[in-house]
């Protein structure tokens, strides 16, 4: 990102249960102001919808900016997008997803059984299936042993959510379905995948994306965009930004 312009501020929301500085290896890449957001007890309890957690956000960072949203975050972000209050200058989705949970009309979510058994697990044993969701969210990556490595500190820290938090946001998981918001959306919109992601498989030709929007897939990244695959993603947001030439600040 090379211009005289002032870079716009960036915020970043962080996904269900996790810290938003486990993202920080990525978002250190941005050359302006951060405001990093986690869904968690303090906003949480302010807020029982994703639309709830959107208006609280809007109305807390109304100034345009670049937001980034990483897995549940990225819903939060489209709607915010898709709200056209001039917020939302540019959308990019790590990991995100339109629907979470498959069904007839869209295979490529998790599947419900999955969903389902994992909802169970976490009202009865919330400590040991928010490990097991963190150590799924590496699952896969070609570089699987230096993630662990990565993601020891974050494990060791535990979730800043309550139980009924964890409960209550991952409901908004099961309900939330975006996919003609995905279709429609004006606002420029960046959607970055990883390539061995077993949480999220939908890929740019089942999402049905507008001209304004753009898709990249990291080749051996798992579902978090931290450790080894946290400079391949920042390259894919630094080439987005090159081909929009409405996002004046980035040419």
């Amino acid at each position: 990102m090379s211009s005289g312009r002032v870079c716009p501020r960036l915020v970043v929301v962080a996904g269900w249960g996790v810290r938003a500085e486990m993202l920080s290896e990525l978002y250190g890449y941005w050359p302006g102001e951060v405001v990093p957001v986690s869904l968690d007890d303090e906003l949480l309890a302010r807020c029982h919808s994703l639309s709830e957690v959107t208006d609280e956000l809007l109305s807390l960072y109304p100034q345009p900016s670049v937001w980034m949203g990483w897995s549940l975050g990225s819903q939060v972000v489209m709607e915010a997008a898709a709200r056209q209050t001039g917020a939302v200058s540019c959308a990019i989705t790590i990991g995100g997803f339109p629907k979470f949970v498959a069904d007839e009309s869209w295979p490529h979510g998790m599947p419900e059984g999955d969903f389902r058994a994992f909802s169970k697990g976490i009202r009865r044993d919330p400590q040991r299936y928010w490990l097991h969701f963190l150590l799924l969210m590496i699952n896969g990556a070609a570089k699987e042993q230096q993630e662990r490595q990565s993601l020891k500190p974050w494990l060791e820290k535990g979730t800043l959510v309550s139980h009924e938090h964890l409960c209550k946001s991952l409901a908004w998981l099961e309900s939330g379905d975006q996919r003609a918001l995905w279709h429609s959306l004006a606002t420029p919109a960046l959607h970055v995948m990883g390539e061995n992601d077993i949480v999220v498989r939908s890929r740019a030709r089942d999402l049905s994306l507008p001209g304004t929007s753009g898709h990249a897939v990291v080749p051996g990244m798992s579902h978090w965009p931290g450790g080894c695959s946290a400079s391949d993603c920042w390259e894919a947001i630094q080439a987005f930004f090159a081909s929009q030439k409405a996002l004046s600040w980035a040419s």
